[in-house]
């Protein structure tokens, strides 16, 4: 009573200092914060006063410096949920100030109060509330993204993607169709937004987790499946698939799919599996082409492992490839009628690319992946499971995990040996040994080795720190944090997209009042502008095609080349864009164009603040100075 008591006058203090802040004209994104650290600081002096203590200290053996981490730590993840909410309902409810602020208090009242009876002065034992911490942060992880979800810009990347599902098809150069699906469908359930761009990669998160909880919970138990989905809810590259809308994301949930399905075909000797891991499979292909790397292990273990050989002489593998075949299919057929393009992309331009010899960041890109502790606890797991391959008990769950991590990780590390890789490339092949990593989280303390014990003491600072840098990182690229600018450069961070396509759009709005030829936006990079001006710079009423790419100019732009060749918009008008003023200054650049102008730079500003800045000039005729033998004028007078 006395801990309810004292919250409600902190949450009383928290919205009188919003209403007082509001009224003297600070930014609402802004007053939230400050008013929650008023209640934070009237509720810290309750603590060190004396009024609220520990309520069973037989029961909470956190010392002083552990619970005021506990306290920071919840008060963290308070402030950047309340932040979401607090702009859901200010733009998507449309409520007003007072009330969205009203809104807010409560619910970071009631998410404190929850978690401090849980944790902060708990009557509970050590392991229960080790499981209510495991389902809270999933809990809280899942709320966090959903409530940013529709809020974040999109990145470069994703703006690329959605311009996939703008030319809805079969095949695309890079990557298959799986991504523009999952993003045409989202948009049009949800709108042309950043939630239903994204909404795809969130629900493919649920896949993945559900998958991995049924995965480690066959191989081992149900404590040690709710640690494997805690695993995936925390680890950067399984996070960022439950935010961000890339291949990877349907591609990690067809996977461990594939996975399950798999030891259940194989250990579990279940028949019928054989079909879910076909119809899993086949969704990967459509999704990444890296997933091909499951079909070599699976092989080899059905090959090494006696009881599985049996499955040679029977239908139902041979029926699940059928199935993948099928489902694959359209992609192929795609690859046959545009010149083997994608297959070729992916294949033989990458294994023609100049050496490079890349392991030493490719171990860095999985160590970021996982984190320093996730990739130690990963290959304590692996040579753990190479010592059980020589115990009789536990030897086929050892062959599963090792083939179908150490397959697909050979052939990275080989590539890196001699070309560039991808830092994202080793993400899902992870998945087959979480549920053996998850496994020494959930065992109960002493009965796991030195390494395993100094693992567990690691993973509870690993998880929180990675925790608050998602609230943290959330809050300050959507709502921004009080006294924290930006770094002046749009492509840094994902804040500024919207404002620099608004300021591309007013610009080519200009143009196109006094030109009659129509008017194409031209991002000096290889893709990234061209997708954010895709995205950002449409007008309201109507969806434009009017980014095209560098083709135009004599470049190459992916997917670009192939949906606006050069000869299609020849005699248009171009706004070239670039964040690099050099880039607007090459040589070959008038050559394309009748007339250009001068350069000009463009400040973009995010709630009246500068965030960066971007160059642009226009260029009249679009290769009309070129195909008629014109002489070429670099100049607004020209």
């Amino acid at each position: 009573m006395r801990l309810f008591v004292v919250g409600m006058i902190c949450a009383l203090l928290d919205f009188m200092a919003f209403v007082v802040l509001i009224r003297v004209g600070i930014d609402p994104m802004k007053a939230h914060v400050l008013s929650f650290v008023c209640g934070v600081l009237l509720y810290f002096v309750c603590i060190a006063t004396g009024i609220l203590a520990r309520i069973d200290p037989a029961v909470d053996s956190n010392s002083s410096s552990q619970q005021l981490a506990i306290f920071l730590f919840l008060r963290l993840l308070t402030l950047s949920l309340r932040g979401g909410i607090f702009v859901v309902a200010m733009t998507t409810l449309n409520l007003p100030v007072v009330l969205s602020g009203a809104s807010v208090v409560l619910a970071s009242a009631a998410i404190g109060l929850l978690g401090d009876t849980l944790f902060l002065w708990p009557t509970i034992s050590i392991e229960r509330r080790k499981l209510f911490a495991a389902v809270g942060l999933i809990i809280y992880l899942l709320s966090l993204r959903l409530v940013f979800l529709g809020f974040a810009n999109l990145l470069p990347e994703e703006a690329y993607y959605w311009n996939y599902a703008q030319h809805l098809d079969i095949g695309y150069l890079d990557h298959p169709p799986m991504v523009a699906w999952l993003i045409w469908l989202g948009t049009t359930l949800f709108g042309d937004n950043e939630f239903g761009v994204r909404v795809g990669a969130y629900i493919c998160w649920l896949l993945t987790a559900g998958f991995s909880f049924y995965l480690a919970r066959n191989l081992f138990d149900k404590a040690t499946a709710i640690a494997c989905a805690l695993l995936v809810a925390v680890l950067p590259f399984y996070f960022s698939t439950g935010f961000l809308m890339m291949p990877d994301a349907p591609l990690a949930a067809a996977w461990v799919a594939t996975l399950y399905f798999l030891e259940r075909a194989l250990l579990g000797e279940k028949r019928l599996a054989w079909f879910g891991a076909g119809l899993s499979f086949g969704i990967g292909l459509l999704s990444k082409y890296t997933i091909l790397l499951l079909g070599p292990a699976a092989l080899l273990f059905v090959l090494i492992d006696p009881r599985s050989r049996r499955w040679l002489g029977r239908r139902e593998p041979y029926l699940a490839a059928a199935i993948s075949a099928l489902l694959f299919s359209p992609v192929v057929y795609w690859n046959a009628t545009h010149q083997w393009m994608s297959f070729a992309f992916q294949g033989s331009r990458r294994v023609g690319e100049a050496f490079q010899f890349t392991l030493p960041s490719l171990i860095v890109s999985a160590a970021v992946l996982l984190t320093p502790t996730g990739l130690i606890a990963a290959a304590a797991s692996l040579k753990e499971n190479v010592s059980a391959l020589r115990s009789r008990p536990g030897a086929t769950r050892a062959l599963f995990v090792l083939l179908f991590t150490l397959i697909p990780l050979s052939v990275f590390v080989l590539f890196s040996l001699f070309h560039e890789n991808k830092p994202n490339w080793t993400g899902p092949l992870w998945l087959a040994v979480l549920p053996f990593i998850a496994s020494v989280l959930a065992r109960a303390a002493g009965e796991e080795r030195w390494l395993g014990r100094r693992l567990r003491r690691a993973w509870i600072p690993t998880i929180g720190i990675t925790t608050a840098v998602y609230a943290v990182l959330f809050h300050y690229v959507v709502l921004g944090l009080p006294g924290v600018g930006y770094i002046h450069n749009i492509r840094t961070l994902p804040v500024a997209w919207s404002e620099f396509g608004e300021a591309v759009g007013a610009i080519e709005a200009t143009v196109a009042k006094e030109n009659a030829a129509p008017v194409v936006l031209i991002g000096t990079d290889n893709y990234f502008l061209a997708s954010e001006m895709a995205f950002y710079a449409r007008q309201a009423q109507r969806i434009r095609d009017n980014s095209i790419g560098l083709s135009a100019i004599g470049g190459s732009s992916l997917m670009y080349d192939v949906w606006h060749p050069a000869k299609t918009v020849r005699g248009s008008t171009a706004v070239l864009v670039s964040l690099k003023r050099n880039e607007l200054e090459q040589d070959d650049i008038p050559r394309y164009f009748s007339r250009l102008t001068d350069i000009q730079e463009q400040v973009v500003r995010k709630n009246g603040v500068v965030v960066g800045s971007f160059y642009y000039r226009v260029g009249y005729n679009l290769g009309g100075c070129e195909n008629a033998g014109m002489q070429c004028v670099s100049s607004s007078g020209g």
